[in-house]
């Protein structure tokens, strides 16, 4: 299942049931945590509330700028560097975008606040108070949450852009402040016609990332 899980940058409206969604999330609560605290707090839209967020969203990117809980890397030193030039290239290459079409770039950035048109989005926050360990732990609940929602069919496409503008989603969402926002995981069922749907990232092999010793 790992290997068929991809990010999907373009959905269809189609809502998915509530029941494969809560066979996904069901799924995910099975995560280890640290002391088993189960950080992750959730909130997944449904319509019509998702194209409310995703109005909402639209409007704070056009007209203001981002402010994440958790700051983005100001640097990515190499190798980093490198796996995410690859990832935006093969992306723009994919939906026919030059280089030096800045509009065209620009539209495709928007894209992230329309949530690529999926009919869900769960924005996932946790506790200010536990600090670092406690995203460790919701990392792990990430990747299990993505096998899932593929076992059941499920398309998806995690989103650190959502997080950019979390007044926003407390508005909309009625998400605590004493919560820090994560990220966002778009859901639906990935539209055959979305040319971003053909973008295909590399990894790196296992000697670059594990090591053993004996």
């Amino acid at each position: 299942l790992a290997h068929q899980r991809r990010s999907i940058r373009g959905f269809v409206p189609t809502p998915v049931p509530r029941a494969l969604l809560e066979q996904a999330f069901a799924t995910a609560q099975r995560a280890p945590s640290w002391c088993n605290v189960q950080p992750w707090r959730v909130v997944v839209t449904e319509p019509p509330a998702t194209d409310r967020v995703r109005q909402a969203l639209v409007a704070a990117a056009k007209s203001s700028l981002p402010s994440p809980d958790v700051p983005f890397p100001l640097d990515y030193p190499s190798p980093y560097q490198e796996h995410r030039r690859a990832c935006g290239l093969a992306l723009y290459q994919s939906m026919g975008i030059a280089r030096d079409n800045k509009a065209g770039r620009y539209d495709a950035w928007l894209r992230n606040f329309e949530l690529f048109d999926a009919p869900h989005l769960a924005v996932v926050s946790c506790d200010k108070r536990l600090g670092p360990y406690a995203y460790v732990d919701v990392g792990v609940w990430l990747g299990l949450l993505l096998t899932a929602a593929t076992a059941a069919g499920v398309d998806t496409c995690a989103m650190a852009s959502v997080a950019t503008y979390p007044a926003v989603l407390r508005r909309e969402l009625s998400i605590p402040d004493e919560e820090v926002i994560l990220f966002g995981i778009a859901l639906g069922y990935a539209d055959p016609n979305s040319a971003a749907n053909r973008c295909v990232t590399s990894r790196e092999p296992l000697t670059s990332n594990v090591r053993f010793v004996a």
